[in-house]
């Protein structure tokens, strides 16, 4: 865990794990796991293992147990598409959700919408104010009188390594008031920033997060 006191607010911590730790109200913030993906893909013929929404709900509960959060939130895009939320799906997540103990908020993502109705047991909201903090699930819904925490863009920095070759890896991104968090999901890929002036990059490395020198990006 990687405390960004000084940096954007002392209530922030960003974790290694790619999620985000409020510390005044103990809530956990991560975006896009887009539960069901894979079983979209297999819905269309194509042979993706299963077992990505057993491991994922289970880093949940691990991060939850190691902050002691007291409410998840999910910036946005819980599930992936309609076709992807079978039987085994919906009893995984219901099984999930008995067992949290804790309250889960939704901020509506893209591809939650399309989805016809949302699980009964889901509080689902257009953003969600934390104190001077407005969580949402897309960056241009941010709030100009906010410090804003956003998903949607899954961003990844690509990091040179030689002439033909380079790391990419999952990143926090810092644009003006906006930190745009990585997608949680472990089937969900990432989009690579093109970084602009005033831009901040961090990097979960070996267990802690660490900001990226701009000599580097």
């Amino acid at each position: 865990m990687f405390n960004v006191l000084m940096l954007f607010t002392p209530d922030i911590q960003l974790l290694p794990e790619g999620a985000v730790f409020i510390k005044s109200t103990s809530s956990l913030v991560i975006a896009d796991i887009h539960l069901g993906k894979s079983a979209t893909f297999r819905a269309r013929g194509l042979p993706v293992p299963e077992g990505d929404t057993e491991l994922d709900l289970t880093r949940i509960r691990n991060l939850i147990h190691e902050t002691h959060a007291k409410h998840l939130i999910i910036a946005g895009d819980l599930f992936h598409a309609p076709a992807g939320v079978t039987t085994d799906l919906a009893e995984l997540l219901a099984a999930f959700m008995g067992t949290l103990g804790i309250p889960l908020t939704l901020i509506c993502g893209n591809h939650d919408a399309k989805l016809k109705r949302l699980p009964a047991s889901l509080t689902a909201l257009a953003h969600l104010d934390q104190g001077a903090i407005r969580i949402v699930h897309d960056p241009k819904d941010a709030s100009p009188d906010h410090l804003n925490i956003a998903g949607h863009w899954h961003p990844v920095v690509r990091i040179p390594d030689g002439k033909r070759t380079s790391l990419r890896l999952p990143c926090f991104l810092f644009r003006k008031q906006t930190l745009v968090i990585p997608s949680f999901g472990s089937f969900t890929g990432g989009a690579i920033i093109a970084p602009e002036p005033g831009d901040r990059l961090f990097i979960p490395l070996r267990g802690q997060v660490i900001e990226l020198p701009e000599a580097l990006r």
